[in-house]
């Protein structure tokens, strides 16, 4: 086989890739890409992996403000669902 022969789908890749990540991650990078996709990079993300341009921009800001999460926990304490009595 030549070197020419092979074909990658980066946005197939991409988006597999992106299905692996926890929740932060996953609005980090999207956050990531939209700073290297220029003026409409925060609505093409959002398109291309269909999730909400708050999403995209809040990624944006962690990464520019540089939040560094709490080690070992992925989401806040006290998210989700409460307790029956």
């Amino acid at each position: 086989m030549k070197k020419a022969d092979f074909v990658y789908d980066i946005d197939k890749h991409e988006k597999f890739f992106y299905s692996l990540l926890p929740e932060s991650l996953k609005r980090k990078y999207a956050g990531l890409l939209a700073m290297t996709g220029g003026y409409n990079g925060v609505t093409q993300v959002s398109e291309k992996f269909g999730i909400h341009k708050h999403t995209v921009r809040t990624g944006k800001e962690e990464l520019i403000e540089q939040i560094v999460p709490p080690v070992g926990r992925i989401r806040q304490k006290g998210g989700g669902r409460k307790k029956k009595l």
